[in-house]
């Protein structure tokens, strides 16, 4: 299994890679494509999501508890992140305290109780390490970006990819670390962190699978991205 620093360390390479053409090609902005390496970078942390008490679980979700806070603060206060009026002396729309409480509480949750009981019941390389699970991330993270936090469409479906294939290159690594090229043979590990689904757990696997039908049924047809493609190719 490839460790931290190397799963990083690739992923920032790669990431980084990308990033610079697509700033030097003229099709995304620094800050949108500094904001896919992040997403790239971010991606292959998940797979290890249930590892418990390791530096990329603390990582993690630090992240989804910003992000769980962002959400709150959307939730309670609409238009906020679009607007600084509320921040004015002048014109106060709501009290200052609903919006911090909601996203203090958010952050807490997320960062504590939430991260107990992933890691309770999860365990490394099962069902966290299956191609349904990277669906379900990079899914949700549109779903989320469209419906609660008015992410530009392209970007957020050009975040939601780049979540997917950082995902998959975290699995790509593992495989390839699970060779011993020295000895000249396949080590324990290897073929279990590349898989579609968890074999031994069916019906966790089911409700991945439910959960990646029931995000491309509500989520519309990422025209701005195939738009975007088609455009970049010619």
């Amino acid at each position: 299994m490839a460790n931290f620093a190397t799963h990083t360390g690739v992923a920032a390479a790669l990431g980084s890679s990308l990033a610079t053409l697509l700033v030097v090609s003229d099709q995304l902005s620094l800050p949108a494509s500094m904001a896919l390496l992040v997403f790239f970078v971010a991606g292959t942390l998940l797979p290890d999501v249930d590892v418990d008490k390791a530096r990329p679980v603390r990582w993690l979700f630090n992240i989804f508890a910003v992000i769980a806070m962002l959400i709150a603060i959307a939730l309670v206060q609409p238009g906020l992140e679009t607007s600084t009026s509320i921040w004015s002396v002048s014109e106060p729309q709501l009290p200052g305290w609903p919006v911090l409480v909601a996203a203090l509480a958010a952050w807490l949750i997320t960062r504590y109780p939430l991260a107990w009981f992933f890691q309770r019941f999860t365990r490394h390389r099962g069902l966290c390490h299956s191609l349904l699970v990277g669906l379900l991330w990079g899914l949700g993270w549109v779903y989320l970006g469209l419906e609660h936090l008015a992410v530009d469409p392209l970007l957020v479906w050009l975040q939601g990819v780049a979540i997917f294939m950082g995902f998959i290159l975290h699995l790509l690594l593992d495989e390839i670390y699970s060779v011993d090229l020295e000895g000249v043979r396949l080590k324990r590990s290897f073929g279990t962190a590349l898989k579609i689904y968890q074999k031994d757990f069916l019906f966790g696997s089911l409700m991945a699978l439910i959960g990646v039908i029931i995000l491309i049924w509500l989520l519309p047809w990422p025209h701005e991205m195939l738009t975007w493609m088609q455009l970049w190719i010619r």
